[in-house]
């Protein structure tokens, strides 16, 4: 037990007793038989929404629970260890009525709980908690903060973003995400994922920004960054190597890549990204930046390389070399390098030039990002030849249905006048017919 006095009040943090009473009970009594005996362990008692938990997360007590607490402690049970036998008899007997009271006033409360040393809380299965609201014309479902050990799978299969963060998940399967195939916006930080399986994310067709960030991930399945529309990737405190990337090809349209506070020894070998512009590598075991490294992101702009051992060769003019790079290409870097160390040495060229790796790397991704905007540019010409076929033929269509609905009045009338000349030429045979006899 974690107890605390603020104002003259106690305030508890209780853990379920070994007699393994359910829900509130448990906690209750639990709480009752440490105040009882005065247990004093280290305060690290935290207010939240709910109540009063303990800095593990063993479990919470409400205000309305302490108050019931404190009130039968102070009224029935014992302050002082028991020393007799008939202090025993009084504190079992004490124990007892505190039980049939706690069960009474308690009864019918459900509890929610997890294996292992977790956070016990009154709440309804997860997708019922789960809340859904709207975002930007999209559907949006928070599952955030619920202590989930799995991805929920009863949600409404068109949700666009969901946040799952501040969770137990500790595993994504091939079905975890399977069924939300309109997913765009997805949000997994500060869980325990540790495992990751190479068909988690293949069928988020749609998506475009993921956070696994504050993760125990060690591998990432390689299928993620070959998602069409995927821009932004959030993967900063987890344990991500070098390993990792020797063979990954990208071919999403990745614009933000997260890479802070991982187990990085030099600058992502992803091969040419042409579309990348932000990389943040800072707080990593990153000890040497060359032009190289940075060559196959052409259209780079905002470079984070902060608190990392990176030192340069002064003899080869490594750091005079990189910030001409970085002046060249216009990209904004943490830190600046001042390069003290080869200005007092001295023998750097002012305008310094690159090696033909690095203007090879350079000029391929080039290629990749002018070919990218040909296609693009002749996707939109073809578009734009199919939009003027379909009008034109649109047009001829309404206008031959114009031309056959006029043929088509005018046959109509044709008849009417026809049929109208005949019933007036009968008419006037009628009309003679009659006239013959009167004539006679």
């Amino acid at each position: 037990m974690i107890c605390k006095r603020v104002n003259l009040e106690f305030k508890a943090c209780l853990t379920q007793t070994k007699l393994q009473l359910p829900g509130r009970t448990g906690r209750l009594m639990g709480g009752l038989r440490l105040f009882a005996w005065k247990i004093s362990v280290p305060d690290v008692c935290t207010k939240t929404e709910r109540g009063w938990v303990t800095g593990n997360f063993y479990s919470v007590i409400s205000t309305d629970e302490f108050e019931l607490l404190y009130t039968v402690w102070s009224f029935v049970m014992v302050r002082k260890p028991v020393t007799s036998a008939r202090g025993m008899n009084a504190l079992l007997a004490n124990g007892l009525l505190t039980l049939i009271l706690a069960v009474v006033t308690m009864r019918g409360t459900t509890v929610l709980g997890f294996s292992g040393p977790t956070l016990v809380m009154d709440q309804d299965i997860p997708s019922r908690t789960c809340k859904y609201s709207r975002a930007y014309s999209m559907i949006q479902v928070r599952c955030a903060n619920l202590g989930l050990e799995w991805i929920p799978s009863n949600l409404k299969t068109e949700i666009q973003i969901m946040d799952a963060s501040v969770n137990r998940v500790r595993v994504l399967t091939n079905d975890s995400l399977a069924a939300y195939t309109n997913l765009a916006y997805l949000y997994l930080g500060d869980n325990f994922i540790q495992e990751i399986q190479e068909g988690a994310f293949d069928n988020l067709r749609y998506l475009k920004v993921i956070d696994l960030s504050t993760n125990g991930c060690d591998t990432l399945p390689k299928s993620l960054f070959q998602l069409p529309y995927l821009q932004k990737v959030y993967l900063s405190k987890n344990r991500l190597g070098d390993d990792l990337f020797k063979d990954v090809q990208v071919r999403s349209p990745l614009i933000f890549l997260q890479l802070s506070k991982n187990k990085l020894g030099k600058i992502p070998q992803l091969g040419p990204v042409p579309t990348l512009m932000h990389l943040n590598v800072s707080d990593n075991n990153i000890g040497s930046v060359t032009t190289e490294d940075l060559a196959p992101y052409c259209s780079l702009k905002i470079l984070d390389l902060s608190k990392n051992p990176i030192k340069f060769d002064a003899s080869s003019c490594e750091c005079e070399t990189l910030n001409a790079w970085l002046r060249l290409r216009e990209i904004r870097a943490r830190p600046v390098y001042n390069c003290t160390e080869e200005q007092e040495r001295g023998g750097c060229a002012s305008s310094p030039e690159f090696s033909n790796r690095t203007m090879e790397l350079y000029d391929r991704c080039l290629e990749i990002l002018r070919l990218q905007a040909e296609t693009e540019e002749a996707r939109k010409t073809w578009i734009l030849i199919a939009c003027c076929i379909s009008g034109f033929l649109a047009c001829l269509f309404v206008g031959l249905f114009c031309v056959h609905k006029r043929n088509k009045r005018r046959k109509k009338k044709l008849k009417e006048q026809q049929r109208l000349n005949a019933n007036n030429a009968n008419t006037e045979l009628l009309n003679s017919n009659l006239n013959q006899p009167e004539n006679t």
